[in-house]
């Protein structure tokens, strides 16, 4: 006390200038080790999963726990020390660096609190009759919240970039190690073998990061991870296999090693015996397959992560008839109640040190909901149905299989079976003879449609659920994923594309800014921009955005955006008034598969110049409707004043006000007649 009464005045004694250092670092260790521990609470055994209470139980540190203890100590120790010989000048940084190695310690604090709660909810959650010593057995509960808050931490750690030497040295297969032969049985298992593969592969992928030996070395590394990624989503089942499919599309997200990996989630997935399908159809619609169908082949034809499809014949009608894998919700249960875990704690531990205003749980929420309806058969089938009405009087030429729903079940959808080929297939689309060029075009203009027209959105068009027929109409199949956009987010990206796209290819500044002020709108309409965010820099993102875009159309040389709006740019996402929306998650990822299958069909194809025709037609039809609706009010005015001149005693309108209504009127009429 003497010694910290001394250091404040700025002349500490002469023998405390280097007991004090250690000192400090020995009580900043004793109140980070103590801090998190609580007393034990006494509990009784519960004898069933429903009745596992919440415990209150002694906290049993990590080696995580125990490295981030010590590490935020030593910061506190390193920067406490100085100021017991620094000048009065230089004290108060020293303060507040002080105040910050304190706030590490806090953080450190919170994480393992946090982590510590997590892994006992989820425990308490899994304890059931096939692990009862866990729910019973004070030191075996302990052991596994202990040993469940060291892999969460490592999973955290890893996936924000963080990880000691030796970690990194290590395999990261011997992190698994002692959790694979428990990849079967209870929910706790499972949930100890999702945990052990989200460490794992988070720790791949950071030393694929930071592997060294040239480009080839480090895409091998990566290429490497990706494999090792690849085949656990396999091992792990239809929940992961899935969400990797959803990645896989990413390419704003992963790099190409991983994409070019990860594909084979979209094909090479495994089916199962024809004699289960049967078995399960069977059972589903309450009758056996023979009975209910003239004809079964047991070979199915296409096999992905949720189910497969078999031919078929039903009432004389050629039906594909897709059937679900088993135990698919149990699955998705206990599987996406850890990645809610996982979220939350990115949610609240992620720096976002590039400044996103990203919400790890909203992408969470959209893209398990999603799931859930995917596994609900019915509920396809009416969103196959609602898409196809989307459709109709739009012009387009996309095909949608008709569904029978007296065949239907949640887990047996009866469609019917359309001809057709995938048009990544190029030998066999050539083979058909058609216009590549043509159908490259139709695929962006259909996903076009689905997002700046209809707002109907099929959320899955990867290679296999985009085909062609033989007359060259475009197919879909597998509604499973399919959102509705708010009318508001249509609107918003007509007003982004109209922006950008619909104007004069050597604008003025007056045009330039109409136009950004247009494009910054539809942002804001579309949830990329929270409302209220700064107008300058709004405003300078928007006009370089239409600068940028009409120069790219004129081949003009564009301008580089960190010389023109690095600072604005970097003042949104200071502010978080630049977000992501979640029900965008679904539409970066549609147009991925989009432009993938486009490119297939035509590699030389350019975006922006693909964009023009629907969005030139877009433009005409708004123009179109607001001349029609300018027609509508000229002639709702006009008849008014003969309304008015009906009335009040025979007195009539004025005679100018008659020639001017009566000029109205014929005018209406001859833009009429001439399509105007």
């Amino acid at each position: 006390v003497c010694g910290a009464e001394a250091a404040r005045r700025g002349d500490p004694p002469q023998h405390l200038r280097h007991t004090l250092p250690s000192m400090l670092l020995l009580a900043t260790a004793t109140v980070v080790h103590t801090a998190p521990r609580a007393a034990v609470a006494g509990r009784s055994a519960p004898l069933a999963r429903s009745s596992a209470p919440h415990l209150a139980v002694e906290s049993v540190s990590s080696l995580e726990a125990e490295f981030e203890a010590v590490k935020a100590a030593s910061v506190v120790a390193e920067a406490m020390a100085p100021m017991v010989t620094a000048s009065p000048a230089r004290r108060q940084r020293k303060r507040d660096a002080v105040r910050g190695a304190l706030r590490s310690v806090g953080s450190a604090l919170t994480l393992r609190r946090t982590l510590d709660e997590a892994a006992k909810e989820i425990v308490d959650e899994s304890c059931d009759l096939d692990e009862p010593e866990v729910c019973t057995d004070e030191s075996v509960y302990r052991r596994t919240v202990s040993s469940l808050v060291g892999v969460m931490s490592r999973t955290l750690r890893f996936s924000r970039g963080e990880a000691t030497a030796a970690e990194l040295a290590a395999t990261g297969d011997e992190m698994e190690a002692g959790w694979e032969s428990k990849a079967q049985g209870s929910a706790l298992k499972r949930t100890l073998e999702v945990w052990a593969f989200l460490a794992s592969a988070a720790l791949k992928v950071l030393k694929a990061s930071k592997a060294k030996g040239g480009p080839e070395a480090a895409s091998a590394a990566k290429t490497a991870a990706a494999e090792f990624i690849r085949d656990s989503l396999f091992k792990l089942g239809p929940t992961f296999v899935k969400l990797g499919q959803v990645v896989s599309t990413r390419t704003d997200v992963l790099e190409k090693e991983y994409i070019e990996v990860l594909r084979d989630l979209q094909d090479n997935v495994p089916g199962f015996g024809g004699a289960k399908a049967m078995e399960i159809v069977g059972r589903e619609l309450g009758a056996p397959v023979e009975e209910v169908f003239d004809s079964f082949e047991e070979e199915p034809i296409a096999a992905a992560s949720l189910g497969q499809v078999h031919r078929a014949v039903y009432k004389g009608m050629p039906v594909a008839v897709k059937v679900q894998r088993a135990g698919l919700r149990e699955l998705f249960d206990t599987d996406l109640k850890n990645l809610k875990v996982l979220v939350k704690l990115l949610d609240k531990f992620d720096p976002k040190s590039d400044g996103a205003d990203r919400s790890y749980s909203d992408i969470y929420e959209e893209s398990s909901k999603l799931l859930y309806e995917e596994i609900d058969y019915v509920n396809e089938g009416k969103n196959a149905e609602q898409f196809a009405e989307s459709l109709v009087g739009t012009g387009s030429n996309v095909v949608v299989p008709k569904v029978f729903n007296d065949a239907t079940t949640e887990k047996v959808l009866t469609m019917e079976y359309i001809e057709s080929v995938k048009m990544t297939d190029t030998p066999k689309v050539d083979a058909l003879g058609l216009d590549r060029k043509k159908l490259s075009q139709e695929v962006l203009d259909t996903f076009l449609l689905q997002l700046m027209q209809t707002g109907v959105l099929h959320c899955d068009p990867h290679p296999g659920n985009m085909c062609v027929t033989p007359s060259g109409r475009i197919v879909l199949y597998d509604f499973g994923m399919m959102d509705t956009l708010p009318q508001t987010t249509v609107q918003g990206m007509r007003k982004i594309a109209f922006g950008l796209l619909n104007g004069s290819p050597t604008p003025d500044a007056k045009e330039i800014a109409t136009r950004g002020d247009s494009v910054m709108e539809g942002l804001e309409m579309s949830g990329f921009l929270q409302p209220g965010a700064n107008a300058t820099a709004v405003r300078m993102v928007g006009e370089f955005l239409v600068r940028f875009f009409s120069d790219q159309a004129a081949g003009r040389a564009t301008q580089d955006v960190t010389e023109q709006i690095d600072y604005e740019l970097r003042s949104l996402l200071g502010s978080g008034a630049i977000a992501f929306p979640s029900a965008f998650t679904f539409v970066a990822r549609a147009f991925t598969s989009v432009d993938g299958i486009a490119k297939s069909l035509q590699p030389e194809i350019e975006l922006r110049q693909a964009l023009d025709p629907f969005v030139s037609q877009l433009i005409t039809d708004e123009y179109t409707s607001q001349a029609n609706a300018k027609r509508d009010a000229l002639l709702a005015q006009a008849k008014g004043f003969f309304a008015q001149g009906g009335e009040g005693g025979g007195e009539g309108l004025p005679r100018d006000a008659a020639l001017v209504a009566a000029g109205v009127l014929a005018g209406v009429a001859i833009a009429q007649i001439l399509g105007l």
